[in-house]
């Protein structure tokens, strides 16, 4: 029976979710156009692409995961703040990742706004939306502290092109980029937040960004960036470590003061999104097999480090990996009663 249930649930999600980010992703595409207009530039192609893709994605994924806690959908408001958020966070990564602004610059930008003298377009835009988001999200002195928070690991991870940086180092600064860079999606939303479900946000993002530099080892290995899953030598440790988080994050949505069928739903988009660092990791132990470590990732050639996410058996694996966890999370919740 449950079987049947879940089944029903995962298509009409999948359905939802790609009806909808068809729908934000014209929606955004038109504001960033009469953004563009509006601060007379044009962002290069693959900004564009980054701002509309990401905030699309996240509206149904990760937004409306959350806000269907309280039997709600997204509203205006929040989408309008989501965008701006992610037009801040796409050109602040292009800032750091392509050297546009130097250090101080970037503290200047992020912590003296109102004094900021934008010379380009891309600052323009950016300081707009950021004072924006300032003056707009609810918990305005949460929303500051995370910032904060982000802005300095981001800084910090200029560290990661150092090999003498050690592996505590990396994982602090991997999880703070992707733990707070997620929270701060939260704050785009109406109302209060318990220290429960930013708990959850926040582990949400640690497991994003590690799923990230799972898909990006090849790429990070040729710019002789150090992340985690490049320095990986075990994937069957490596495994256990990503599943740790994961649970870490159902045990926090237990704890969440909602009505178990709507936590149930946010389990499974969750899970989905965790699925993706699953199957990555999935891959990795083929290539190592029964041997006690991985080949040298630097030597294998980029198709084997890429995962076909359109492959029918890589969709079976998610969908299979989002029924036991959300099969696991029921038994949770009936043992925690």
């Amino acid at each position: 029976m449950y079987l049947l249930r879940f089944i029903y649930r995962i298509l009409a999600r999948v359905r939802y979710v790609l009806s909808t980010c068809k729908k934000e992703e014209k929606r955004a595409t038109i504001c960033l156009h009469a953004l563009e207009q509006q601060f007379g530039g044009v962002l290069d192609e693959e900004t564009f692409k980054k701002i509309v893709h990401s905030y699309a994605i996240y509206v149904p994924m990760m937004c409306d995961a959350f806000t269907s806690l309280q039997g709600r959908k997204t509203n205006s408001a929040e989408r309008d703040r989501m965008l701006h958020y992610f037009i801040c966070s796409s050109l602040f990564d292009n800032f750091c990742d392509r050297k546009e602004l130097p250090a101080d610059a970037l503290r200047r930008i992020m912590f003296s706004p109102e004094n900021y003298a934008a010379q380009r377009m891309e600052e323009r835009l950016f300081l707009h939306s950021y004072l924006l988001l300032r003056l707009t999200v609810p918990e305005k002195d949460a929303y500051r502290e995370a910032l904060e928070r982000l802005t300095e690991a981001q800084i910090a991870s200029d560290k990661q092109f150092d090999k003498s940086t050690s592996d505590v180092e990396i994982e602090r600064i991997t999880f703070e980029k992707g733990g707070y860079s997620v929270l701060l999606c939260r704050f785009c939303l109406d109302g209060p937040s318990s220290a429960t479900e930013k708990r959850c946000w926040y582990q949400a993002g640690r497991i994003i960004q590690l799923t990230n530099d799972l898909y990006d080892i090849h790429k990070d290995l040729q710019e002789h960036s150090e992340t985690l899953p490049n320095r990986m030598r075990d994937a069957y440790a490596f495994d256990r470590f990503f599943s740790a988080l994961v649970q870490d994050l159902q045990d926090e949505i237990v704890q969440l003061p909602f009505p178990a069928e709507r936590k149930q739903d946010l389990v499974i988009s969750l899970a989905g999104i965790c699925s993706f660092g699953k199957l990555a990791l999935h891959r990795l132990k083929k290539i190592q097999g029964s041997k006690p470590q991985l080949p040298d990732l630097g030597s294998l050639p980029r198709k084997s480090l890429i995962v076909d996410m359109e492959k029918p058996a890589s969709m079976w694996y998610c969908v299979k990996y989002v029924y036991r966890q959300a099969k696991r999370h029921r038994e949770m919740i009936n043992q925690s009663r």
